[in-house]
């Protein structure tokens, strides 16, 4: 039996690829810090080892027997945790982890970059080949992870047999932090903007993104990058698809650019902190408001990838935050007449939970 260890397991990413290495009956390892949650992994049957990749000294021993290493661990939500410690989790304890996987002679290393790796490149079609091309303070996290590239590929050269996987936007259950899945519950609560900022995004589920991981262990050739992507659609194709799936009857427009700058350049003198999973910052409207298309050609013809239908994923996502309390006590912020501010009509939304395989909101054709 295979033996994977999981840096990051307890957090969004590396939990769905640690549930579905087990349904490979793959046997599976995580690395787990001092006082962090199982509640993702809860019930499985999982291995799990204490360490920490900004603790050198606790990762060979996790190492020991393990074929496959998938480094998950990161930190996205920069806001909330820290610049510093962003650059520390995903640059030094990239380094640590691939020092501790050479040492040891792991067989395979997946590491799970971003595409923000890549840079900002707006309004064209993003591949593989696409390097990081702004200066690191207007895009620290993309910084980060480039950083952390570059110590992949160093170690490569070194004799590691290390792939990089580059996710897109990832959506789908268990986002605790809610930093790719804010959008969902933003709508479920009747707090989406009725005007969404122009622009768009690639859009993966997660359950694809984690069988891409697995893909590349088995089929990725070493050295390279592979672009774990869905859907390219527009910001407000995706909220509209959001609503129609939970049963909102609102209808969302597109922002005016006008009003893009407007709103971006009052942002950049009042510097508010929103309370949602993302501060809302001028240069972060202004980036909304661009298409960040991506190309997942090459990952598609090399690995077996499926495409679940996003309206599926949408789905299980509500129903995973349903089932977590996340909804609870929000029909008392409604109006006092009990309908939905925006679309005037929902007094909650619902998504069809008794089946994942019948009815409309599963089509596979685009929203």
């Amino acid at each position: 039996m295979t033996r994977a260890l999981i840096t990051g397991g307890t957090g969004f990413v590396g939990s769905n690829i640690a549930l579905r290495l087990i349904e490979r009956h793959w046997d599976v390892r995580i690395l787990q810090r001092p006082g962090s949650s199982r509640e993702l992994l809860e019930g499985g049957p999982f291995e799990f080892v204490t360490g920490d990749v900004l603790e050198a000294e606790t990762l060979i021993p996790a190492m020991r027997g393990v074929d496959v290493l998938f480094n998950a661990s990161g930190v996205v939500d920069y806001w909330r945790q820290g610049v510093e410690r962003m650059y520390q989790v995903n640059v030094e304890g990239t380094r640590n982890l691939m020092e501790a996987a050479l040492k040891s002679g792991v067989d395979r290393v997946i590491h799970t970059s971003s595409t923000a790796a890549m840079g900002i490149h707006p309004n064209v079609l993003v591949d593989e080949t696409f390097k990081f091309n702004v200066k690191p303070e207007r895009f620290v996290y993309g910084h980060s992870k480039y950083l952390a590239e570059e110590i992949v590929l160093e170690y490569f050269k070194k004799g590691l047999p290390v792939v990089i996987v580059n996710p897109t936007t990832v959506i789908g259950p268990r986002d605790v932090r809610k930093v790719s899945c804010g959008m969902v519950v933003e709508v479920i609560k009747h707090c989406a903007p009725p005007l969404i900022p122009p622009g768009g995004l690639n859009v993966v589920p997660i359950c694809d993104a984690a069988q891409g991981h697995i893909e590349a262990a088995i089929k990725g050739r070493v050295g390279e990058r592979y672009i774990l992507g869905g859907e390219n659609m527009s910001h407000v194709q995706l909220y509209q698809t959001i609503a129609d799936v939970v049963g909102c009857g609102m209808r969302l427009k597109v922002m005016p650019r006008w009003q893009v700058s407007f709103i971006a350049g009052l942002t950049d003198m009042l510097q508010p902190q929103t309370s949602g999973p993302v501060p809302l910052t001028g240069d972060r409207l202004r980036l909304e408001s661009q298409f960040f298309y991506y190309d997942t050609t090459k990952a598609r013809a090399c690995f077996d990838m499926p495409k679940t239908p996003l309206r599926t994923t949408i789905g299980r996502t509500y129903e995973w935050y349903e089932a977590m309390g996340e909804f609870a006590g929000i029909y008392e912020e409604l109006e006092v007449d009990g309908t939905c501010k925006y679309c005037g009509q929902a007094r909650r939304c619902t998504w069809p939970s008794t089946s994942l395989s019948n009815g409309p909101v599963l089509r596979e054709d685009k929203p």
